[in-house]
């Protein structure tokens, strides 16, 4: 006879465990999405300087660009403000500076030419209209071999001084004249730059 073998059902039964899922790492997940929000942060961060690095850029080359406009635009005002005061000045007031001390600077170049020169006499020839100032300059120190002579060539702002072989020339009027003239074209100038922009 055949036995039959049948399962016996009343023995507690065991059952093996169910294959589960494998458990998720949460630190794992956690970690990732704090490198990707880290990521984005970053990359966001980086964004935001560079557009403000942009703007600011921007911002002070305007700035700059405004202030050179207006230093240049107060320069001209001033110079073209100024520009009658300074033509007055080199035709009022310097003339009567340099009048006022042309005798005394003829004088002094004498003494000077003197000094180097002892053994000569030393000459001034200026124009008719000078003689008297720079002869009561002279006269207040006898002791020095100086002679004033008249030359009609000669202006009223010029004086040729020697001794022997050496001249000195005083030309107040030829400087004056210069000041004038760079005076103007310095002005004329001014005025085509701020015309022309």
């Amino acid at each position: 006879m055949t036995r039959l073998n049948l399962e016996d059902f009343s023995a507690p039964r065991v059952e093996e465990p169910e294959a589960r899922p494998e458990p998720f790492d949460a630190q794992d997940i956690r970690l990732k999405a704090f490198e990707e929000g880290y990521k984005a942060g970053w990359d966001d961060a980086a964004a935001a300087e560079a557009e403000s690095h942009a703007r600011i850029t921007a911002d002070f080359a305007k700035t700059l660009q405004e202030m050179s406009f207006s230093y240049h635009e107060a320069r001209a005002h001033m110079l073209a403000a100024l520009g009658p005061l300074l033509s007055a000045m080199v035709e009022r007031v310097l003339p009567q500076i340099a009048a006022a001390g042309f005798a005394r600077t003829v004088v002094e170049t004498a003494m000077q030419l003197a000094e180097t020169q002892a053994e000569r006499p030393v000459r001034i020839r200026v124009c008719p209209e000078n003689r008297a100032a720079l002869e009561g300059l002279i006269a207040t120190d006898p002791g020095l071999p100086l002679a004033v002579v008249e030359d009609d060539t000669l202006g009223p702002g010029q004086a040729l001084v020697s001794a022997g072989t050496v001249e000195n020339e005083i030309d107040i009027d030829g400087m004056l004249s210069a000041l004038r003239t760079a005076l103007d074209d310095f002005l004329t100038t001014q005025e085509e730059t701020r015309h022309n922009g």
